[in-house]
């Protein structure tokens, strides 16, 4: 068992300090050796916490230098491999003695900007306030922002705690970690409100202020010595703002929020479940790309990962139209031919013969905004038939292309659009 030994200095006292976890059945050997400082003319008293033990001299009799308390320690913690701490910092001396898994639960509060929000919104682990002047409760504020924010509990590495604020780039690396969680209260939030026809309801990136910096506030819910965390840096050097107002978010309604809030509240570890968050993820992406053509092929290469389809060519289209349909027979013909001009005449020009938007025939937006909606749809679809798989899915969408309806639908489309291009048709077989 290993302690880090700490002497006394300026106006601090003395430490030793131990893993609390390796330590948490020793407490009759801790105040046997405590006993035996106290005998000899220490003051000393374990931590609360359990991670240590605080020390002094106050006799002027017995006074010691830092070589002979170690030596006393050593006498009287004969049971303890004591060190001599290579720092003076205790919270250093013990993210060394951790051990790499403890983990801390913790509030963390993210400052959200170009968002409007009037009143508290509860959804599932997450809780978004609104601004500070609308909150009728602010005292259950954790957060020190004045701005709309989200506020989430979360089990964080109680080592990365413990070195915070040594270096700039550990503290960033710790707020952008808390950045990546709360931007999956914004990717429902997108997921609801945003749109790549009205970009201005788009929010900023979570934590991100106006002056630049980003900031997050943390707050050990665990017996621990260490206080609430203010954490404020660049820790991005490049960022994407809203120059408009943002959405105004007064609740979540439509299909699919309930599944979203779910899989992200739950920690659901399906296939699908996590190329669902991967997806929304790839969208938010987009959201902040500067430049339509990536924005639109990033959204493309989203669906293909979120559906995995089946072949290519007519055979890949019919297997995203029939799960665009979500049964649809109708509905289905129309996104067949609509996927498959997007995806002919403007993913294949913009990625093969390196067009761009202004040579296209195809408005920017509304392409992207198409894309994002066929995302939409798919998530929507896995929230109401609760697939689990991609199998599930797979068998879901060749069951539809199976049915002679959806034949005679994507045989009428297929002839009809490749007569059109000088094509021979090439009808797939399910």
């Amino acid at each position: 068992m290993k302690a880090r030994f700490l002497p006394p200095r300026e106006n601090y006292s003395g430490n030793l300090l131990w893993n609390k976890e390796s330590f948490s059945t020793k407490k009759a050997e801790i105040e046997i050796s405590l006993n035996k400082l106290r005998e000899i003319g220490y003051w000393a008293s374990q931590f609360p916490e359990g991670d240590g033990v605080t020390f002094n001299i106050y006799d002027e009799k017995i006074i010691r230098n830092n070589e002979e308390m170690l030596e006393d320690f050593i006498l009287c913690f004969d049971w303890v491999d004591i060190d001599k701490g290579i720092s003076s910092d205790s919270n250093t001396e013990l993210a060394d003695l951790e051990s790499d898994d403890r983990l801390l639960k913790c509030i963390v509060v993210v400052p959200l900007d170009k968002i409007y929000i009037q009143e508290k919104i509860h959804l599932d682990k997450y809780t978004f306030f609104c601004r500070k002047e609308f909150d009728q409760e602010p005292y259950e504020r954790y957060g020190n922002f004045d701005c709309e924010y989200v506020q989430f509990e979360v089990d964080l590495n109680y080592k990365d705690l413990l070195r915070l604020n040594k270096t700039m780039d550990h503290n960033d690396y710790v707020i952008n970690k808390c950045l990546a969680l709360a931007e999956h209260a914004l990717d429902i939030v997108r997921f609801s409100h945003s749109s790549f026809k009205v970009k201005e309801f788009t929010p900023n990136p979570a934590g991100q202020m106006s002056n630049g910096f980003y900031s997050v506030n943390i707050i050990p819910m665990e017996q621990t010595h260490m206080k609430a965390f203010e954490l404020s840096g660049i820790s991005r050097p490049i960022s994407v703002s809203n120059n408009w107002l943002g959405p105004q978010v007064d609740g979540f309604y439509v299909p699919g929020i309930q599944y979203l809030s779910y899989i992200y509240s739950n920690d659901t570890n399906n296939e699908i479940a996590k190329s669902v968050i991967s997806a929304l993820r790839s969208c938010r992406q987009s959201f902040y790309s500067i430049g339509s053509e990536s924005q639109f092929l990033n959204l493309v290469f989203t669906l293909d990962g979120l559906t995995d389809p089946v072949g290519n060519g007519w055979k890949h289209r019919t297997f995203i139209a029939a799960l665009l349909s979500k049964g649809s027979a109708n509905a289905f013909e129309s996104k067949l031919e609509k996927y498959d001009l997007l995806y002919t005449d403007v993913r294949n020009k913009l990625v093969h013969e390196g067009k761009d938007f202004y040579e296209l025939n195809e408005d920017p937006d509304d392409s992207c905004e198409e894309m994002f909606s066929y995302i939409k749809d798919v998530i929507e679809l896995i929230a109401d038939k609760v697939f689990n798989t991609r199998n599930d899915m797979e068998t879901y969408a060749i069951g539809l292309l199976k049915d002679p309806i959806y034949i005679a639908k994507y045989t009428a489309v297929i002839n009809r659009v490749s007569i059109a291009r000088g094509k021979r048709p090439q009808i797939p077989a399910w």
